[in-house]
């Protein structure tokens, strides 16, 4: 028997962005039962297991804080149609880690991407040029204008990007031939993920707010930033002084969106909370699964992922992965109890148990002084 070995591409390639776009997303396994499993020959377990594994390591959930973000995203890219004589606004999703930012815009710009396809095609010039409708970079720590321009031009598997590692090629030349890209291949959304990285108070990171703004003036497309406590980096940062004008108009210029945490799972929010574990259930593929197997625990999970999207969906997939390999097939308190996530979600562990009990308690006082009252 012989499984296939995802060899998934580069999101910063066109080639991986284009798979990752328009391939369907992955079908969820079969349910099948404990006796059902046992009946299995080696090889058809193998394949079904590998099957479950994948799928639960991949399946997306939508949050009440990610359709907010993705209203926001299209009433951005639908009123960004304006001609080459204004600038287009630009957002950035500004969040801590662990919550899902990066998760969200790509999908984003996956549903991006397909509605350009069904509008426009997916060739110009007669099937000459290809319709590329997003743009996929990421800074990186030591991100400078020549830097981004290369991985610009690298996305488009433009040659030039590949002649200025071997050849110098004035940092200009490069912009010029991005910008190029992006208006021939009919791009409209350019993801810059991890701006964060950008050191603005050094000449270099001034360099490259300023090169961001020139962009935004030359390129036909919207740009969709992703970073870690921006408010604090200076990048968005409202100034007068010559030597922060870059900042200024950026800040003038780009909408800043957050996706929150979710709030402790108490009253008004425990309902958001508890709808989220509930989807989540539906995605779960183990012969033993129970109705409301994650909503009946849902302080437990609360308290382990301390609200945070990411965390919760890594107990959720190595607990899946556990229980199938132990045979368990469930997602018992004593399964999840096995697994180790992320630091932060560890370390944080107690403080939010203890936090989550005593807006427990004052829940509960507030119920009984109303009810008495």
């Amino acid at each position: 028997m012989i499984l296939p070995l995802e060899r998934d591409e580069l999101l910063s390639r066109w080639e991986g962005w284009r798979h990752f776009a328009e391939d369907p997303a992955l079908e969820k396994p079969q349910s099948l039962s404990a006796k059902q499993i046992e009946k299995l020959g080696e090889d058809e377990r193998v394949a079904y297991d590998y099957y479950r594994e994948r799928y639960h390591a991949n399946f997306l959930v939508t949050t009440p804080q990610v359709k907010r973000l993705n209203v926001r995203l299209w009433d951005l890219l639908d009123a960004n149609q304006q001609g080459p004589s204004r600038v287009k606004g630009a957002a950035i999703v500004d969040s801590p880690p662990g919550l899902g930012k990066t998760t969200a815009v790509d999908a984003f710009g996956r549903a991006f991407h397909r509605r350009q396809i069904l509008r426009h095609g997916k060739d110009f010039d007669d099937g000459q040029t290809l319709h590329i409708p997003v743009c996929h970079v990421a800074f990186k720590g030591n991100t400078n204008t020549r830097a981004l321009n290369e991985a610009i031009l690298n996305f488009y598997n433009h040659p030039s990007a590949e002649a200025a590692e071997t050849r110098h090629l004035r940092n200009r030349n490069l912009a010029t031939l991005a910008a190029e890209s992006v208006r021939r291949h009919g791009t409209r959304l350019i993801i810059v993920d991890d701006v964060h990285f950008l050191k603005i108070h050094t000449d270099a990171g001034e360099a490259v707010a300023n090169e961001l703004k020139w962009l935004a003036n030359e390129y036909p497309a919207t740009f969709l930033f992703t970073g870690v406590n921006m408010t604090a980096t200076g990048l968005l940062s409202e100034s007068k002084t010559s030597k922060n004008l870059a900042m200024s108009q950026i800040a003038r210029r780009w909408t800043r969106l957050t996706l929150p945490p979710f709030e402790h799972p108490v009253g008004e929010h425990r309902k958001a909370w508890i709808s989220l574990l509930g989807t989540i259930e539906t995605h779960i593929v183990l012969a033993n699964a129970r109705p409301r197997m994650l909503r009946g625990q849902a302080d437990y999970l609360y308290e382990r992922s301390t609200g945070m999207i990411g965390s919760l969906f890594k107990l959720i997939t190595l607990g899946a992965v556990h229980a199938i390999r132990d045979g368990t097939e469930d997602l018992t308190r004593e399964v999840l109890d096995e697994i180790d996530i992320d630091v932060a979600a560890e370390d944080a562990r107690e403080v939010v148990a203890k936090e989550l009990e005593e807006k427990k308690n004052a829940s509960a006082k507030r119920k009984k002084s109303g009810a008495a009252a």
